[in-house]
């Protein structure tokens, strides 16, 4: 009799977990898993400490896009931090080709990579950043993506940083830029979706003249959504230069 009972809650207990795994599976239908819209806001905190959220831009995703992103990206080893990245008539720019922030839904390890600095050109190598001087203090912009599906409901958020210095000398002249890098603040993701990003220089150019620099440089985010039945891929772009200008673009 013992054993009997014993069969019955255990046919009980596997039919609940059936019944629960059924649930989920019919949750995860087609509409769960397509993106319907990604919008990007600015972030900024006002006197009070309340935080203020300007929308940027808002796009409404094609609803037929099956094909999966491949990520055609070098992958970053940490390796040889400071290398040549980039190189104009008057400027170089050192740090990384890419910065990987997060994969898959998870931050990941940039303290090994170094920011990108664009300082100035001699020959056909660079100054030592320790001979440059008058840097400011970093500046911050911070933003956040946010997906949603096709019912409405938030499937990915993510809040990352872009930080730079700006104004720095060589021999009384130019204005440079050092310690450029976007930091993921936070990331957020819901079941059957997977997030990513990575950050990269996307050129550099010299807003002043030959004897006296003045260094600009495009930074991108690109950022990719993946379910089972679709992928999106984004850019946002920063103008960022060494008078502490910035730009989204």
């Amino acid at each position: 009799m013992n054993s009997m009972w014993t069969f019955l809650v255990l046919s009980l207990l596997t039919a609940g977990a059936v019944s629960a795994q059924d649930s989920v599976i019919e949750e995860m239908n087609e509409d769960y898993l397509t993106l319907g819209s990604v919008e990007v806001a600015r972030v900024e905190v006002d006197v009070l400490g309340q935080e203020i959220a300007e929308k940027l831009t808002y796009s409404d995703l094609k609803q037929n896009m099956r094909g999966l992103v491949t990520d055609e990206n070098k992958s970053v080893t940490g390796q040889d931090p400071g290398k040549v990245i980039a190189m104009g008539r008057e400027l170089v720019a050192l740090g990384e080709d890419i910065y990987r922030l997060v994969i898959k839904g998870k931050p990941h390890n940039t303290t090994n990579y170094a920011p990108v600095s664009i300082i100035p050109k001699i020959g056909n190598t660079h100054v030592d950043i320790f001979d440059t001087e008058n840097w400011s203090i970093p500046r911050k912009n911070t933003y956040e993506i946010t997906y949603k599906n096709l019912y409405g409901m938030t499937v990915v958020k993510f809040r990352y940083s872009v930080i730079y210095s700006y104004g720095g000398t060589y021999n009384g002249k130019g204005a440079y830029i050092t310690g450029a890098h976007m930091v993921p603040d936070s990331v957020m993701t819901s079941f059957g979706f997977d997030f990513s990003a990575n950050m990269k220089l996307n050129g550099l150019t010299n807003q002043g003249t030959k004897e006296n620099p003045v260094a600009a440089a495009v930074l991108a985010m690109e950022y990719t959504v993946e379910t089972i039945l679709q992928a999106s891929l984004e850019t946002d772009s920063y103008h960022i230069t060494g008078r502490g200008g910035f730009k989204a673009l």
